[in-house]
């Protein structure tokens, strides 16, 4: 594997931080640090692990110089937008990055989140944006190393579809372990979400597909998914399903009847699942 070129990588990182700074900024999320906060966190984390996949101690300078330059721009004086040069440099060093961590063979997918996570931060940022300098496919490429990293581990989940595909309102998501009766289904947050968006629905036709990774033949020897596998297999949505190490070994369908108490008391209550109002 060629060595990376970390300082070219932190001085593009740098250089978009600082345009982020000095431009239009994201909306700030309720409950999370400000972007600046996370952008200087995930640039932190990348350049370590580059260091670190190279068996070399991180170099602290980089980001002495990443904070001295945010600080310098904030005054005020004058800074020089990523040529597009910088940007297709610092782009192709991380997709390069998340190949590599991957090839480790081990579970690296925290270091990859962060890659994707980054990545897709710059997707909001117009002058990163069509410019051919390879983001919209190191996006993909990250978000597809997540899913077959995912994919290979010996994790039992179910894939939660209440209101059938034949809408005209349905909302579907992935829950930790096998999920295959009513009280069960009721205490995932895709029924939670369910409700709060569609309180008027009495009745939830309800189909629970339990599934496991690591082309095992049986749940028995696999553990129930994590709050972080869960969050990987939410974003990617159903075409984690299509995975080859990915196998469906049940599912059960039921009409779930839903409560007055239950509807007042679970509509009030948040949820990072998303309804869908498309049709089959």
């Amino acid at each position: 594997m060629d060595r990376f070129n970390i300082p070219l990588v932190a001085e593009g990182l740098t250089a978009y931080a600082i345009e982020r700074q000095n431009g239009f900024e994201r909306h700030q999320q309720e409950g999370f640090p400000p972007w600046a906060e996370r952008r200087r966190l995930w640039t932190d984390a990348i350049l370590q692990g580059m260091a670190r996949l190279e068996g070399e101690a991180p170099d602290p300078k980089l980001m002495e110089r990443y904070d001295h330059e945010m600080g310098t721009a904030r005054r005020g004086f004058v800074t020089v937008p990523a040529s597009p040069q910088l940007q297709q440099k610092t782009i192709r060093s991380l997709r390069r990055f998340v190949s590599a961590l991957e090839a480790t063979g081990d579970d690296r997918r925290r270091q990859v989140n962060m890659v994707w996570k980054l990545l897709d931060d710059i997707s909001s940022h117009l002058p990163w944006t069509g410019t051919g300098n390879g983001l919209d496919r190191a996006c993909g490429e990250a978000e597809y190393a997540l899913c077959r990293m995912t994919a290979q581990l010996p994790i039992c989940f179910t894939r939660v579809l209440l209101g059938g595909d034949a809408g005209p309102h349905w909302v579907s998501g992935f829950v930790s372990g096998s999920v295959t009766d009513a009280e069960a289904v009721k205490r995932t947050a895709v029924y939670r979400n369910a409700l709060r968006q569609y309180p008027d629905i009495k009745e939830w036709p309800a189909l629970c597909t339990v599934c496991i990774g690591r082309e095992f033949s049986s749940a028995i020897r696999t553990v129930r998914a994590c709050a972080f596998d869960l969050e990987i297999l939410n974003r990617i949505g159903d075409r984690f399903l299509k995975e080859q190490d990915v196998h469906q070994v049940y599912a059960q369908q039921m009409i779930l009847s839903v409560s007055p108490a239950s509807t007042q008391e679970e509509t009030g209550q948040n949820s990072f699942l998303r309804p869908s109002t498309e049709t089959g």
